[in-house]
């Protein structure tokens, strides 16, 4: 059946958040120590970021409008 936990919502996200900073630190530890140069790892999600991440979306063959229909 039906799972039901009593965690608070926002507890649950801040618990997410934090979760997803480890493993992305895990990703970047592994990445060091090979040959690979480390991707950019954070994440520009502000309309004001869209120039820092223009290079990147241009190279993963993505543009603003695919990211941000509308």
């Amino acid at each position: 059946g039906d799972l039901r936990l009593g965690e608070r919502v926002d507890r649950a996200l801040a618990h997410l958040f934090v979760h997803q900073i480890h493993h992305r630190g895990q990703a970047h530890a592994m990445l060091a120590g090979t040959s690979v140069p480390p991707p950019q790892l954070d994440e520009f999600l502000l309309a004001s970021d869209a120039p820092v991440r223009a290079a990147d979306l241009e190279g993963l063959g993505f543009s603003e409008a695919d990211i941000w229909p509308g």
